[in-house]
C-alpha cells in the first residue's frame, strides 16, 4: 500500500510540473494543485486501507478472548458441581448424626448420675468400654428386675454401675464378672474397692480356653471361673473380645441356658456388628419359642432377649 502511494504522488507531481511547464499556469497554482493532488491520493490510500486495518484488529481482538471450554470440560464442571454437592450433603447428615448421638449419650449420661450417687471419678466411657447408653439400660434392667444373681462376661465400668445400682436400689445380690486378663481384671477391683461396691461386685480371673459347646468345642472363659453360678437373673454379654473369633461370644447362652433362672435377661453388646447379629439368629435357631428378642437402638446396638 504504501509503495502504491508513493508512486501514485510521484506521477501525480509529474504531471503538474508538466503542465505548468506547457501552459501559463503560474508557480503557486502549480504547488497548490500538487498539494491538492497529494492529499487526493493520501486520502484514497487511507480509505482503501480500513478494511484490512478492521481485520486485524478483529483479530487480535478475537485472540485476546479465551476460547470457550470444550464440551467435555463443561461436563466435568457440571460433574464437579455434583460430586461437590453430595460431599457437602453427606457431610452434613454425619454431622446430624454425629449430634444426635451425642445428645443421646449426655442425655443418658445425665440420667445416671441422676439414678446414682457417684462418689467418685469415673472411667472414660464409650470406645472399648460400656457407652452410657448402654449402661443406663443394665441400671434400668436391675431397677425393673431386681436380679439376685449378675453374671458378666467382661468387667470395667460395667461392672461399677451394676453394682451401684444393687447397692442403690437395696438388692441382696451379686455381680459376678468374667474377665481373661488379669491385667484388667485388677483395674476393675480397684475401681469397685474405691466406690465401696467391692462387697457386691466380684471379679473373677477367667483365662481363654477351649470349651466343650453342645456337640464341638469353642474358646470361651475357663470353666472353673464360673461353672459354680446358678439361677443367673441377668446375663451381660460384653466379652470375650471377637479378635479371638468372630463367634467368641456365641458359647455364653449355650453354657449357661441350664443356668439361667426363669425369665432371665440376656443382654448382648454391639449388636450392630454381623458377627453379633449371627450369634443371636443362632440362639434364636436352637431355643425357638424358649427365647424372644428385642432390639435396642444404642449407639453400638444392643440385643435384649428374654429367656423362658
Amino acid at each position: 500500500m504504501r509503495w502504491l502511494a508513493l508512486g501514485a504522488g510521484t506521477c501525480w507531481l509529474a504531471l503538474v510540473v508538466v503542465v505548468a511547464l506547457v501552459s501559463d499556469l503560474g508557480t503557486a497554482s502549480a504547488v497548490l494543485f500538487a498539494a491538492l493532488g497529494l492529499m487526493t491520493i493520501a486520502g484514497l490510500v487511507f480509505v482503501v486501507s480500513i478494511p484490512p486495518r478492521i481485520t486485524s484488529a478483529a483479530g487480535r481482538v478475537i485472540k485476546a478472548i479465551p476460547p470457550p471450554p470444550p464440551a467435555d470440560a463443561k461436563v466435568a464442571a457440571t460433574l464437579d458441581e455434583q460430586v461437590l454437592a453430595q460431599v457437602a450433603s453427606a457431610v452434613a447428615r454425619a454431622v446430624d448424626q454425629d449430634l444426635k448421638r451425642t445428645f443421646r449419650q449426655t442425655e443418658a449420661l445425665q440420667n445416671l448420675y441422676a439414678i446414682i450417687d457417684f462418689e467418685h471419678a469415673l472411667p472414660a466411657s464409650r470406645g472399648w468400654p460400656a457407652s452410657p447408653d448402654l449402661l443406663l439400660l443394665l441400671v434400668d434392667l436391675v431397677d425393673r428386675h431386681r436380679p439376685q444373681l449378675v453374671v458378666e462376661c467382661g468387667s470395667g465400668l460395667s461392672t461399677l454401675c451394676l453394682a451401684l445400682a444393687m447397692r442403690r436400689y437395696g438388692i441382696d445380690g451379686k455381680v459376678i464378672a468374667l474377665e481373661h486378663l488379669e491385667q484388667y481384671a485388677a483395674q476393675t477391683r480397684e475401681l469397685l474397692e474405691r466406690h465401696g461396691v467391692a462387697d457386691l461386685a466380684e471379679v473373677r480371673t477367667a483365662p481363654i480356653e477351649t470349651v466343650e459347646v453342645g456337640d464341638g468345642s469353642a474358646v470361651w472363659y475357663a470353666r472353673a471361673a464360673w461353672e459354680d453360678l446358678t439361677a443367673v437373673d441377668l446375663l451381660f454379654v460384653d466379652g470375650p473380645p471377637s479378635s479371638l473369633s468372630p463367634q467368641s461370644r456365641y458359647p455364653s447362652l449355650p453354657l449357661f441356658s441350664e443356668r439361667l433362672a426363669p425369665g432371665a435377661h440376656v443382654v448382648l453388646d454391639d449388636f450392630q456388628r454381623a458377627e453379633e447379629r449371627d450369634v443371636v439368629k443362632r440362639w434364636r435357631s436352637e431355643y425357638g419359642d424358649r427365647l424372644t428378642l428385642e432390639r435396642v437402638p444404642l449407639e453400638k446396638g444392643a440385643a435384649l432377649l428374654t429367656f423362658r
